[in-house]
């Protein structure tokens, strides 16, 4: 009975692999701050944003599967449709190939650097801003 019922609202492999290229390719341009104390990762933004992109991807399409089986009256385990989401993100892994390392070569990365914000003129005003980052960064961790 599960093959009769079409769990991807119509959507082919195809479809779903050109929604998540305008997912990945909807932000091509990041800033990155970059402060001397902390660890930097110069993957760290374009990174998140295709890890993000990945996890929507994968929870709409665990969304038409849950859809579908409900309108259908069919009642799937996690486990079903977690067997039928990998299945599909297999299909459509072989469709996107080296398009990921297509899109990180496309992307631009603005380093901003945020030490020259205590480089004021009076020695109180230095020490003050030091002093806040201090803070920031110790409340941070």
């Amino acid at each position: 009975m599960k093959q009769d019922i079409d769990y991807f609202n119509g959507m082919s492999t195809e479809d779903l692999h050109k929604r998540f290229m305008q997912k990945l390719y909807s932000k091509t341009e990041f800033i990155q701050y970059n402060d001397p104390d902390d660890f930097f990762d110069p993957e760290q933004e374009y990174g998140n944003h295709i890890t993000k992109c990945i996890a929507e991807e994968r929870n709409f399409i665990r969304e038409l599967i849950r859809t579908a089986s409900v309108e259908a009256g069919t009642l799937l385990t996690e486990e079903q449709i977690e067997e039928m989401m990998q299945k599909k993100r297999e299909e459509i892994n072989q469709l996107t190939g080296s398009a990921i390392e297509d899109y990180i070569e496309k992307v631009s990365v603005t380093y901003i650097d945020p030490v020259p914000q205590c480089n004021q003129r009076y020695l109180l005003q230095r020490w003050l801003c030091r002093f806040w980052k201090f803070i920031k960064s110790y409340s941070a961790k």
